[in-house]
């Protein structure tokens, strides 16, 4: 691994905190979750933090929390679950710390990632499902690094864990360590700023395959879901298409 800050890019509802909880479980990296949030919900107030419990104490300024990231990286490897939206635009702009990173994503179709959201939070809007940003951020890393950074599907993940687990390692320079696919049910502090959202991942114990949650609206019967979904797929797509394949 050339850099030794790896980040999961994502959008909101697409197992990556899962991803995360597995990465906690093999006890190599420091895990921060989610920091960017406070520069999209607290400093810039782009959205309604729904759930979200803000500490008092932490950074709010781009620069700030990424420092932060910087100075934790030489005592040990980082490893940084984050939502694209919430900082795309500092990103874009700061080439220098993308190219410190180990930028990597998880996507998930909308059909299943929309619904989810939607069940937690009527008032979603087209940022916040995170797709767009998500997208030109991957096009923005190739334009940087003239190479396709490794894409995760949450249906690949789910449905071959251990293959999609150690073809990511793999493409990023780690060792894999496959007891760290299955844990303790256990809820883990870090959560706390969207406790509500995390409540599944908190009581499994590995990567489960399938959905475990069906909603009763959905893109077949829910106008506002369906506008969010159509403007998301292509987003989707055009990253599906480099996604790690299963074995």
């Amino acid at each position: 691994m050339k850099n030794n800050i790896v980040v999961l890019w994502s959008h909101p509802r697409s197992i990556s905190t899962a991803f995360e909880r597995m990465m906690m479980n093999r006890g190599d990296f420091k895990i921060l979750h989610e920091p960017f949030a406070y520069v999209y919900y607290v400093l810039e107030k782009k959205g309604l933090p729904t759930g979200m419990i803000i500490d008092a104490e932490h950074p709010t300024q781009f620069e700030d929390i990424k420092n932060h990231i910087l100075n934790c990286s030489p005592q040990q490897p980082v490893f940084l679950k984050d939502m694209a939206y919430h900082c795309y635009e500092y990103l874009v702009k700061d080439e220098s710390f993308l190219k410190k990173l180990v930028n990597t994503f998880i996507i998930r179709d909308p059909a299943k990632s929309i619904p989810s959201y939607y069940f937690l939070d009527h008032n979603i809007i087209k940022d916040e499902i995170g797709y767009q940003q998500q997208y030109y951020l991957f096009e923005k890393i190739i334009e940087l690094s003239g190479e396709i950074p490794v894409v995760i599907d949450a249906d690949d993940l789910q449905s071959h864990p251990e293959a999609i687990i150690a073809s990511y390692c793999k493409k990023i320079n780690i060792k894999f360590i496959r007891s760290a696919l299955q844990w303790r049910s256990s809820y883990n502090q870090q959560w706390d700023v969207w406790k509500i959202w995390h409540a599944d991942v908190a009581s499994s114990s590995k990567i489960y395959s399938g959905s475990i949650n069906q909603y009763e609206e959905n893109v077949t019967n829910n106008d506002r879901i369906r506008e969010l979904y159509d403007y998301s797929l292509p987003f989707y797509q055009q990253m599906y298409q480099h996604r790690i394949v299963p074995d």
